[in-house]
């Protein structure tokens, strides 16, 4: 399953130094960098993960190191352990692809290094999860950006649920965006060296911009970046109605495919997540969220109390929905779609020749795959 954590403790890794130490020339003074952990568990099968690394200690042009031969398991709260594997040898630890965390279960993340350190999580129980009554789909226009301006229209999503009695519960929502892909590699003053995989660039560079097509059905991947989350603290047992939980792009009128989530989070998650969003809302930037409030909430240290760690042990339950937008309705007299337009050029094979290829391979990654998306609709 992937999520969107990834996403975030990188930005957020990537940006921790800068608030507590000086910069030189964009180099750090200090060599420091933290164990960070990216852990999700949830109630669906299948790979759930834990990527092992240390922190850059530059501002830019730092690399994070991934940590290997860790012991990595779960353990529920019967005894039950599930041991992790890094199979590629690259800091991914990851589950067998049956299992699955359960609602009513609790679960604690241990970690043993290589050089004898031990990290374990605070238990973490998973808490059901309501399932979605309806999601409603409106055109809205943002009147502070001028018409051309792609942030100026869009397509707000709205969701309705119905909280459990339970006081304590806590939702996040998160979004994936699967869209056909024709170009699989983009060359800027270069071309694609099909031997080797990757764009090359003369020593005297050229001007143009070549595209290079998918050499198989493939889509584009895009994900929600923003933190939405919300408690019932106030609202404990109601019917919640017309929650906005995403905004999808004006920028064509075809139907839109939307993998929509939403997820039950522990305390311990909603509250790592709430001081992010708190600072970013007040600061107006992950550039000025205060170094503090990126330490994790339920990992520690067993040989070392004091040290501070990146990341969050996130344990959820989810419920999914895939849906269409219908972009050609709702629209307003005189608003029209900012459309993306492709850059340069795409290669084709030149006249005559008898050996060549034009075609790139789609790679299984974070923003693509040939994999089909779970109901896509031609």
């Amino acid at each position: 399953m992937k999520t969107r954590f990834p996403i975030i403790t990188l930005l957020i890794c990537a940006l921790v130094i800068s608030c507590i130490t000086p910069i030189t020339d964009f180099e750090q003074v200090s060599t420091n960098s933290f164990f960070s952990v990216e852990a999700t568990l949830s109630d669906q099968p299948g790979l759930h993960k834990v990527k092992l690394y240390m922190s850059s200690n530059r501002l830019t042009g730092g690399s994070f190191q991934p940590i290997l031969k860790a012991k990595v398991y779960f353990t529920d709260e019967k005894g039950l352990i599930e041991n992790l594997t890094d199979p590629k040898g690259t800091g991914n630890y990851q589950t067998s692809e049956t299992f699955a965390g359960r609602v009513g279960g609790t679960y604690t993340l241990t970690i043993e290094t290589s050089d004898g350190k031990k990290y374990v999580s605070s238990p973490e129980t998973m808490r059901s999860v309501p399932e979605i009554e309806n999601l409603i789909t409106k055109f809205e226009i943002m009147d502070n950006y001028v018409k051309g301006d792609a942030r100026r229209g869009g397509f707000n999503i709205y969701v309705d649920f119905q909280d459990s009695p339970n006081l304590g519960d806590n939702y996040q929502w998160f979004w994936k965006h699967y869209q056909k892909a024709f170009i699989c590699e983009t060359c800027t003053n270069g071309y694609y060296d099909f031997a080797k995989k990757t764009c090359r660039f003369p020593p005297e560079p050229t001007d143009a911009t070549l595209n290079y097509k998918c050499d198989r059905p493939c889509w584009d991947i895009t994900f929600s970046t923003a933190l939405n989350i919300f408690s019932d603290s106030y609202l404990n047992g109601q019917r919640i109605t017309g929650k906005q939980v995403a905004r999808v792009p004006f920028d064509d009128t075809t139907p839109y495919y939307l993998q929509f989530e939403q997820r039950s989070i522990t305390k311990s998650v909603y509250n790592y997540y709430q001081g992010l969003v708190a600072q970013t809302q007040n600061n107006g930037t992950l550039f000025d969220v205060p170094a503090e409030t990126r330490f994790s909430y339920n990992i520690k240290s067993v040989t070392n109390p004091s040290e501070k760690i990146l990341g969050v042990f996130d344990v959820h339950s989810v419920r999914k929905k895939v849906f269409y937008i219908d972009r050609s309705v709702g629209i307003p007299e005189g608003e029209s779609p900012v459309y993306v337009k492709l850059q340069g050029e795409v290669y084709s094979c030149p006249a005559g020749t008898r050996v060549c290829n034009e075609y790139v391979e789609c790679l299984d990654n974070l923003n693509r795959t040939p994999s089909k998306p779970v109901d896509w609709k031609d």
